[in-house]
């Protein structure tokens, strides 16, 4: 079990939203990375909730500007909108189907 503070789980959120993978985080923390895998795979990590949502966070402000950008008349904005849309219902449907996922859009199925 690793600890960390709530300005590392912090760090973890900027990190992840900045690209970096858990081997880097790991380091970039001082923490064996064997440690950080172990917290990363615990059903209801802390670590690995902080980590994909430092991905959200960084996905929702660029998918909001885009969105303001297309409600604004921006045709190329739009265009890129709906493409994230798809990937985004592709991927929930992954998680349904090949993962056994219960839940798509907050909707149970």
């Amino acid at each position: 079990m690793i600890l960390l503070s709530d300005e590392e789980y912090t760090q973890i959120e900027d990190l992840a939203g900045a690209g970096y993978g858990t081997n880097k985080i790991a380091m970039y923390l001082d923490v064996p990375y064997r440690d950080f895998m172990k917290e990363w795979n615990k059903p209801n990590s802390k670590v690995r909730y902080h980590y994909e949502r430092g991905i959200l966070k960084v996905d929702a402000n660029a998918g909001m500007k885009l969105a303001e950008n297309a409600m604004s008349g921006n045709i190329t904005a739009h265009q890129q909108l709906e493409k994230v849309r798809r990937g985004q219902l592709l991927a929930e449907l992954k998680k349904k189907y090949i993962y056994g996922e219960e839940e798509i859009n907050g909707l149970q199925s």
